[in-house]
């Protein structure tokens, strides 16, 4: 009981923020799913529709996460709190390793007020609190923490095998075959002094499980031919190079000048970023450029041309694959702001201490205006009102 009470006193405050942190997660994923707005959407009661049952699954296991999760949850959730669990699931886990990145990439305050600006902006919440499988594309980052985990961990058992099941996951996700399969091998290469201290068995053994666990999405493509180009992120009929070009230009358009014209997703024509996270996002971007030759940076360029580039096909891969790497972006340049405060003021602890409550005012307050915009302005729009009218049996 001693060394427990110990431990306690010596870990109290990580405890405190832990659940502070573990609470307003909760909150903004799951207060008033029910209630916020008059009911559900086409788009979601068309895809709890196709996770109700196991034999739905099987049949189709394209989307795999998202629907294995809107299965388990609309079977212990009623009505819409159900069918919007399985996104906020996915959203609070993107959460947690969004922290868990930054911690070990900047630091922990880098790591709140980042994770912070991306859980209270209302580009996420429509994501994370919707119930259709575009929070699905969130695992792409959830892989970037599981990398970060191999490298800290020095490819532990543990850490290898969650990999191995995301990686897997991932694979069933439209689209997510471009990007995955370089990435891993790219990867591979990159931590193979590491792989290998482990015993060559176990890592076959691994690999077998993935090809394993691949069969049924093989199997489903060999007798439904017709998802073939749904599974590969494609359009069943590709629009033209030029509207590809503008599909891609207009990705930038909508983040920082005028948001798409959707209201199921999004309040007017907002743009996607507001001016904080547009500011920090230019110096993010900058803060980049003098760290090239690190991986992540050539990994997040990847993301953003071919991630970009399935989204702009106009196929099932939607721009919430940009999501968490734009607000990556975002934390950058909130660090590197106040790196250069800390360098101006390196012994000053009073300046110092202005710098991080200046910073964390603003963040403050662009998280406010976040919650705001989600919570109150954009359900009382009347068109959303409109779109979200349907019921599910």
């Amino acid at each position: 009981m001693k060394k427990v009470g110990n431990w306690f006193s010596a870990q109290w405050s990580r405890i405190l923020i832990s659940f502070f942190v573990c609470t307003l997660i909760v909150s903004v994923l799951w207060v008033g799913q029910a209630t916020l707005l008059p009911g559900l959407s086409t788009n979601e009661v068309a895809q709890a529709t196709s996770s109700q049952t196991i034999h739905q699954i099987i049949n189709n296991p394209i989307g795999l996460p998202h629907k294995i999760l809107q299965f388990a949850t609309q079977q212990l959730l009623p009505g819409p709190l159900g069918v919007r669990s399985a996104s906020a699931l996915l959203g609070a886990i993107t959460l947690g390793c969004f922290f868990y990145v930054l911690k070990h990439w900047y630091s922990s305050r880098i790591a709140i007020l980042g994770t912070l600006t991306l859980g209270t902006s209302s580009w996420f919440l429509n994501i994370g609190r919707l119930g259709t499988d575009a929070s699905m594309y969130f695992l792409l980052f959830i892989a970037i923490a599981c990398v970060t985990w191999i490298r800290k961990s020095h490819a532990s058992i543990l850490s290898l095998l969650v990999s191995a099941f995301v990686v897997t996951m991932l694979l069933y996700v439209p689209g997510m075959i471009w990007i995955v399969i370089p990435a891993v091998l790219w990867q591979i290469i990159q931590l193979a002094d590491r792989l290998e201290k482990h015993n060559p068995f176990l890592l076959t053994a691994i690999s077998i499980l993935i090809i394993l666990a691949l069969a049924p999405i093989g199997w489903t493509l060999f007798k439904q031919p017709d998802l073939v180009k749904t599974y590969f992120g494609i359009p069943q009929t590709l629009p033209t190079l030029d509207v590809v070009g503008k599909n891609f230009l207009n990705i930038p358009v909508q983040l920082f000048y005028q948001g798409p014209n959707n209201p199921e997703i999004w309040l007017g024509r907002l743009p996607l970023l507001n001016i904080f996270s547009t500011a920090m996002f230019a110096i993010g971007l900058y803060a980049y450029t003098k760290k090239r030759r690190l991986d992540r940076t050539w990994f997040t360029l990847f993301v953003f041309i071919f991630g970009g580039a399935l989204v702009s096909i106009q196929g099932p891969v939607t721009t919430s694959i940009l999501t968490p790497f734009i607000y990556l972006m975002v934390a950058a340049g909130i660090a590197l702001l106040l790196q250069q405060w800390f360098t101006v003021f390196p012994r000053n602890p009073f300046a110092r201490t202005i710098g991080t409550v200046l910073m964390t005012l603003v963040v403050l307050i662009t998280s406010y205006n976040g919650l705001h915009q989600y919570f109150i302005a954009w359900p009382n729009a009347p068109e959303t009102k409109v779109v979200f009218s349907q019921k599910i049996n």
